[in-house]
């Protein structure tokens, strides 16, 4: 866990939400719906995760919630994962350059950098498959008791 890196982006959160959302909204422009208070806190979580200041199982089920909010909504997966990765690129960059700010490059950094791609993985691939699960419930039982042989 990097506590003075976890900081330095937590006193900045709603500058970096409102960035997310601006990215998302010039990016993918089916997303003009996000506003920085309806993501503040799943930027938080995910930069929690980034830093290592959280374990990604302690945010998975926020993102698969969202995941699942958004197939009910009727966004399309594309849309909503392209979304995402949006976002993530906004917190990787913004996580890299706090870390080359409080640490030189080394194994800190080095180590910061591989937590908040793993993090970036878990989170967008709970989100996603989240979505897909909501969007075909009926498709999803069927395979999974085919696979399972119940």
């Amino acid at each position: 866990m990097q506590p003075a890196l976890d900081q330095f982006l937590t006193d900045r959160i709603d500058e970096i939400a409102a960035e997310v959302v601006g990215e998302i909204t010039t990016c993918v422009p089916a997303y003009t719906h996000l506003r920085p208070g309806e993501i503040l806190s799943l930027v938080r979580d995910a930069l929690a995760v980034y830093t290592g200041a959280l374990e990604a199982s302690a945010v998975l089920a926020a993102f698969r919630d969202l995941g699942v909010g958004e197939a009910l909504a009727g966004q399309d997966a594309r849309h909503f994962e392209s979304a995402l990765r949006t976002g993530a690129r906004v917190l990787v960059r913004r996580t890299a350059d706090a870390a080359a700010r409080l640490y030189p490059p080394t194994s800190e950094f080095i180590a910061v950098m591989e937590t908040a791609f793993t993090a970036e993985h878990a989170i967008v691939g709970a989100a996603v498959d989240a979505h897909h699960r909501a969007a075909r419930p009926e498709v999803t039982r069927r395979l999974y008791s085919l696979l399972s042989g119940t």
